[in-house]
């Protein structure tokens, strides 16, 4: 059996603990309609409780459950008795310790026993510190302050707000790691480069490559398994019609690699797909721009 001392507090464990305990069989007497003070109705909301998040709210509640929603669970809005124990006295598996609730205009308020929740936490950190579960998988983090535009960044014209993007992507990639993910940053930087330099002297590893190394041979592997891929859409427009560096390719076709991402994550069953992906679609000339996109990696990972 879990002991439940050694398992963490979990926001989302107290939320549903509340949430059961929220939507317990009343016991009452019924009315002249059939339902007591306490009588349930239908279509009960999913989201029955909020964390507080402003210091205001904090200062006399950590959950709240809305008098719209109480008004929807009960005939008239009022929490019965046997309700207000089972939540006043919640337990289970990463439930944070409650040490009161009370029925305000706004709805009903809970309140987090802090001290009992602060010398748990603080009795064994070592348990907050492990991931939730290890998860396989790929993931590419792509900062776009580092990218060469064109030259490579260098301590003196990196911006604040481009500082910050270096340092959320280095945070991102460690907690994935911690979860048991591959994770892979780009762009690769020149070793021993100044912008190298500067990172390492903030604690970031970010990868890097010779000076000499060229991307020649990568783009030559995705710019093959782009046009060999089944999820690619055929299409070619009339380079004619545009000018590239001031100088007209009339004449010239240009040949465009359109990747379908929504077929990508259908038929491979991927997880985490987002309804607004769409197509996805690169120059032949210009394919080292997809070099470090995810859509590339999704296409030639196995």
């Amino acid at each position: 059996m879990e002991n439940i001392e050694e398992t963490p507090f979990r926001i989302t464990h107290t939320v549903q603990a509340l949430g059961s305990a929220l939507r317990g069989e009343p016991q009452n007497v019924p009315d002249a309609n059939g339902l007591g003070s306490g009588g349930r109705i239908s279509s009960e909301p999913e989201k029955l409780w909020f964390k507080e998040s402003s210091a205001k709210n904090l200062r006399n509640r950590d959950f709240l459950s809305p008098t719209t929603v109480l008004n929807t669970l009960y005939a008239d809005g009022q929490v019965p008795p046997a309700v207000m124990v089972r939540v006043q006295s919640l337990r289970g598996t990463g439930v944070l310790p409650v040490a009161g609730g009370e029925l305000i205009g706004e709805g009903l308020r809970v309140w987090v026993d802090r001290t009992a929740a602060f010398q748990k936490v603080l009795s064994d950190v070592s348990v907050y510190l492990k991931p939730p579960c290890q998860r396989q998988g790929c993931v590419v983090l792509n900062c776009p302050a580092l990218h060469p535009k064109p030259n490579v960044p260098s301590p003196d014209t990196l911006t604040l707000g481009q500082l910050r993007t270096v340092l959320l992507t280095d945070h991102l990639g460690a907690l994935l790691r911690r979860q048991g993910f591959i994770v892979s940053c780009c762009p690769v930087l020149p070793e021993e480069s100044d912008i190298i330099v500067f990172l390492r002297l903030l604690g970031i590893d970010w990868p890097t490559v010779p000076i000499s190394w060229t991307n020649d041979e990568r783009e030559e592997n995705i710019l093959e398994a782009l046009q060999n891929s089944p999820y690619r859409e055929r299409e070619e427009t009339d380079g004619g019609r545009r000018e590239s560096e001031g100088k007209n390719t009339d004449g010239d076709k240009e040949e465009m690699l359109r990747v379908n991402l929504k077929r990508v994550f259908q038929e491979e069953q991927l997880p985490g797909y987002d309804p607004s992906l769409g197509s996805c679609t690169g120059e032949t000339n210009n394919i080292d721009l997809l070099t470090w996109g995810l859509v590339v990696n999704v296409l030639t990972y196995e």
